[in-house]
């Protein structure tokens, strides 16, 4: 090797530098904080609805297809509001979902904020393609 930068964006001497390690720790806590959350959404709908429907099995609550009708956010929050195990479990769905793109979002602000622009656009292609999947293809998707 000649101990030239090789070809590309990119040479030994003009590397990206990495992101600082608080920058890692805090996406760590958004993926940690949406598992939690995702883990006791799911455990309490769940407990609640073995509660409300006492000998029921899941399969009754998963063939009413009942999570349907809580994508709509007023519906949602109003079966929130009655302690829905249906609603309880959909928001835990959407927090799962939306635990990765809150990770992405991070991660484009850290780059941002240290002027990796190359990153920031890739993260922000990420971001927008995640957020068409969620809100636009799996709705399309839900009414086939």
């Amino acid at each position: 090797m000649s101990g030239k930068a090789p070809p590309g964006p990119y040479g030994f001497d003009n590397l990206p530098q990495p992101l600082p390690l608080r920058a890692y720790q805090n996406m760590a806590i958004v993926l940690r904080t949406g598992l939690l959350l995702t883990v006791i959404l799911f455990v309490s709908g769940l407990a609640l609805f073995f509660v409300v429907h006492p000998g029921e099995s899941l399969s009754t609550l998963f063939s009413s297809k009942s999570f349907l009708r809580f994508l709509d956010p007023g519906a949602l929050f109003n079966g929130l509001g009655h302690g829905d195990p249906a609603a309880i479990l959909t928001l835990g769905m959407l927090v799962l979902v939306a635990t990765p793109m809150a990770r992405v979002l991070t991660g484009m602000i850290y780059f941002h904020e240290h002027g990796e622009l190359d990153m920031s656009l890739v993260t922000l292609a990420v971001l927008t393609l995640l957020l068409v999947g969620a809100l636009l293809l799996g709705p399309f998707l839900a009414h086939l």
